[in-house]
């Protein structure tokens, strides 16, 4: 090859390697540019704070919940315990959180203002003033919810699945935006953990709200599961040093086992007998599950949890939603605990909650979102939100069956605490198992919709240490979903 052909494929191949870079910048830069700007480390927001009036945050029903005083000073609405309940929403002037504080800059403090404006408020003698931000939570259902958890640590979400608008997100501990400073400087103690938003950054071992995943890997992998009947005996047995399922308390006498072997038992130790997958959806029976999860194998359930959002990375525009975790594992016993949402699954209130409203809205899910539309403080609209699609989680005839599995399982099952009457309510209570100090303790989930057009909405409660799903996180459900009814009425 001579020296002018060896330029020319030289300059070829720099030319394509900077159509890559230059890409990929482009593309890195829409993914991230909204984090990348909110941080608390943008030197042009810390400058801007002190130059421009940051404007307001309000709820959907024009509630002031962040504010500007005659001073520019960052203020937050007088109400104690509404101000705790949406702290995380909301977030701080301090940048230690992810609140709307942070995530809304560029509204609240004008960067999104175009160059008539810019020229406007340079002519001006009076400080340059941002926009309002109005979100969609509903402020005074945020302080219900809150109120609900009772002093308990946890998290509650409520969604509209027809439309991603989040109408409550409130988590505990918490901490209080008028007093960040202090918090700060060390002049006031802060809880472990409470500046964490668990709705969507809290990770938990999800318990039997995971036999969801594990329904719908059963439908994926096993022809004919949903007429297939199952036998539960309450107990199942695995060789301690293989993991190598034995059989179930029924077929195998324990005496006559030589070596030492592992249990996995349903709740309290009930039979539940001959049950097909509805009845042991509907009946939350461990072993059924336990057995599906070896049939299905590791892998698929791994894949299945990945489809339906457990596991994936979400990079809404509105929220940072972290993504939960399934670990894979070849071994029986362990595989088994997966099946029933325990060994080392994760996942998030949030993550449980685009699932649920999936099933309720024909396998969609929808984006999330949190910033209804921003406003001048002339009255101007700049933004206002579009409902989209995120992406398809389940076949329609998936979300069908599911809907019916979980309509019964509130009607008829371990969610019987969340029925409201006169409305369809589907739900999947969890009672997630954990280790305290050496005790065995447990965390109470139900996630839940209604199936109505006029109310569409999901839900997922968590309540840390709570003990049983089915009687407390559902009628936790069943309390903010009929505060939802009659506020709207």
């Amino acid at each position: 090859m001579n020296t002018r052909n060896l330029i020319k494929t030289l300059l070829a191949l720099f030319l394509c390697m900077f159509i890559i870079l230059s890409s990929y910048l482009v593309y890195i830069v829409g993914k991230n540019g909204s984090r990348w700007f909110s941080s608390p480390y943008n030197i042009r927001i810390r400058t801007q704070k002190s130059n421009v009036v940051a404007g307001s945050i309000l709820d959907r029903n024009g509630i002031v919940l962040a504010y500007s005083d005659a001073d520019n000073m960052r203020q937050y609405n007088s109400d104690r315990s509404l101000r705790l309940s949406v702290a995380h929403i909301v977030g701080d002037n301090f940048g230690q959180t992810l609140g709307a504080e942070a995530l809304y800059a560029k509204h609240l403090l004008g960067f999104d203002k175009d160059v008539f404006e810019m020229i406007k408020n340079a002519d001006s003698s009076k400080s340059p003033m941002g926009n309002d931000c109005v979100l969609t939570i509903d402020a005074e259902l945020c302080k219900y919810a809150y109120n609900q958890l009772d002093g308990r640590d946890g998290a509650i979400i409520v969604m509209n699945y027809k439309t991603g608008e989040i109408l409550v997100s409130t988590s505990s501990p918490n901490f209080d935006p008028k007093k960040v400073e202090k918090y700060i400087a060390k002049e006031l103690e802060l809880q472990d953990g409470a500046m964490i938003n668990r709705t969507t950054s809290g990770q938990y071992v999800p318990g039997s709200v995971f036999k969801i995943v594990t329904t719908v890997a059963a439908l994926r992998y096993i022809r004919g599961v949903e007429n297939m009947e199952f036998e539960c005996t309450g107990e199942l047995l695995f060789d301690k040093k293989s993991g190598k399922l034995l059989g179930n308390s029924k077929e195998i006498d324990k005496d006559d086992l030589t070596e030492e072997y592992l249990t996995l038992i349903d709740f309290q130790g009930e039979e539940h007998g001959t049950v097909t997958l509805k009845e042991a959806f509907v009946k939350s029976c461990n072993s059924t599950f336990a057995k599906l999860a070896l049939v299905i194998g590791s892998k698929n359930l791994y894949k299945t949890a990945k489809d339906l959002g457990i596991g994936r990375e979400f990079l809404f525009s509105d929220i940072i939603a972290y993504s939960g975790s399934y670990t894979e594992s070849n071994r029986d016993y362990n595989l088994a605990w997966s099946g029933v949402g325990q060994y080392k699954d994760i996942v998030t209130p949030i993550s449980m909650c685009l699932l649920t409203g999936a099933i309720a809205n024909g396998g969609v899910v929808m984006e999330p979102r949190l910033l209804k539309f921003v406003k001048t403080h002339e009255g101007g609209i700049t933004y206002s939100a579009t409902q989209k699609p995120s992406f398809t989680a389940l076949s329609k005839s998936e979300a069908s069956l599911l809907q019916e599995y979980m309509l019964e399982a509130v009607k008829d099952g371990t969610g019987r605490r969340a029925a409201i009457d006169g409305y369809n309510v589907g739900g999947k209570t969890g009672t997630a198992e954990v280790t305290l100090n050496g005790k065995n303790k447990s965390h109470a989930w139900f996630c839940s919709f209604l199936d109505s057009e006029e109310y569409p909405f999901s839900i997922t409660v968590v309540v840390e240490l709570g003990g049983s799903g089915g009687s407390v996180a559902a009628p936790i459900a069943r309390n903010i979903f009929k505060k939802i009814i009659s506020s709207q009425e």
